[in-house]
């Protein structure tokens, strides 16, 4: 049986609202995206929507030490398994809670299938002039002994002159298939400064949807790290919405991919107000058959003057067989804005390697080194000292040497 054939089935247990069940029709009628979709032309999710998963409520299991492996460690932690919230950290000025429904821009059919259907998920409210230091992480562990859909449906506000750091992570620890519809909608008030890191690593039996729509009041700043170290197939979709003037979107991206995985990065930055700035970094790496698509849009309205725009999307293929689609994408209205793009395909450096090499190192140090290099303009931008040292240890993993790219 088909995923759509058990949506079909369970969608029949559920209590929907009328607009849940709007929402519903309205997916069940255009069915997954598929090839002939411009936003998926490079893009198929056929093999994986033909699967047999289970799509209702699952067990939630005791998996301390899996918990105690994947975290970085910090105190401020959400932890979900299978879907439920089992622990939250109560923190002055910030409100955590379970999933609680809201209305969302539901613009394609998955959205439309998150916003029907997903039951799961958390909402952080923080209030005004509430700083907190240090990141509250959050756990998504997945562990079936059956095909597993679930779906997240998250909402983050942060209030007048707040400052938040989010640290998440999707992790499946079990051998069958796992497929995550991921939503979350942030809403920044005035002054406010938003960063939410996502390391991305997962065995070949994981495949994600993960969207993300972030919506910025005047003079904030937000900024999005995406790190992606494995997966089968991984879809993220980061839309930025300008709606006050002096705002800042910021979007870092490292893919280091191997095997037959796969990673879509697409992301667009609606500059409706002036004097705003978005910066946008995305770096791919691509060993063996894996293969990466990246597709960043920048739209400045025709009342949106004085914009300073920036992208960039750099790829290095590390074997004959890897491939990359890249597709940058500027719509400009306005006449006074500074914006500019540029993306590039290509492999190391011939002559830095050799040099590298007559100074002693072993050849598969030296390209990793040159990789970690390549990468850095992005993993630089990482203000978590422990997000950060984490995902350099997991480029080196990726890459097979034992370095720590720090000495």
């Amino acid at each position: 049986m088909s995923l759509i054939n058990n949506l079909e089935k369970y969608s029949k247990t559920l209590l929907l609202s009328t607009e849940e069940k709007n929402d519903l029709n309205s997916f069940f009628s255009s069915g997954f995206p598929n090839i002939s979709d411009e936003e998926w032309k490079y893009t198929s999710l056929n093999k994986i929507v033909k699967n047999d998963f289970v799509v209702e409520d699952l067990p939630v299991f005791d998996e301390d030490n899996i918990i105690d492996k994947v975290s970085l460690g910090f105190k401020n932690k959400i932890v979900f398994l299978n879907g439920k919230l089992v622990s939250s950290p109560k923190i002055d000025g910030i409100t955590i809670s379970d999933f609680k429904s809201f209305k969302s821009k539901t613009n394609n059919s998955i959205l439309s299938l998150n916003s029907s259907m997903a039951r799961n998920g958390f909402s952080i409210d923080v209030e005004n002039n509430t700083v907190l230091n240090s990141p509250i992480e959050i756990l998504f562990l997945i562990s079936s002994t059956r095909n597993t859909f679930l779906q997240y449906r998250n909402q983050i506000n942060l209030g007048k002159n707040s400052n938040l750091k989010i640290i998440e992570n999707i992790h499946s620890i079990h051998e069958n298939l796992a497929f995550i519809n991921h939503f979350t909608q942030v809403k920044c008030d005035e002054n406010s400064i938003f960063e939410y890191n996502k390391t991305q690593n997962n065995k070949d039996n994981f495949s994600l949807i993960d969207t993300c729509n972030i919506y910025q009041e005047a003079n904030t700043t937000s900024s999005v790290n995406t790190l992606i170290f494995g997966g089968s197939f991984i879809r993220n979709n980061l839309n930025f919405e300008q709606n006050g003037e002096n705002a800042e979107s910021n979007m870092n991206g490292v893919s280091v991919l191997n095997g037959s995985q796969f990673a879509d990065n697409h992301t667009f930055v609606d500059h409706k107000k002036s004097n705003c700035r978005s910066n946008e970094v995305y770096k791919g790496i691509y060993l063996d058959k894996s293969k990466g698509v990246f597709n960043g849009k920048i739209m400045v309205r025709p009342e949106s003057q004085k914009i300073d725009a920036f992208q960039s999307n750099n790829n290095l293929l590390l074997s004959d067989e890897s491939t990359i689609d890249t597709k940058p994408q500027l719509e400009i209205y306005a006449d006074d804005v500074k914006c500019s793009h540029g993306c590039t395909i290509g492999q190391l450096d011939k002559e830095a390697l050799f040099y590298m090499k007559s100074r002693g190192l072993a050849e598969k140090e030296a390209k990793a080194l040159l990789t970690y290099a390549f990468t850095n303009e992005a993993i630089d931008k990482i203000s978590v000292p422990e997000f950060k040292d984490k995902c350099e240890k997991l480029i080196a993993e990726k890459l097979n040497v034992k370095l720590d790219f720090n000495h």
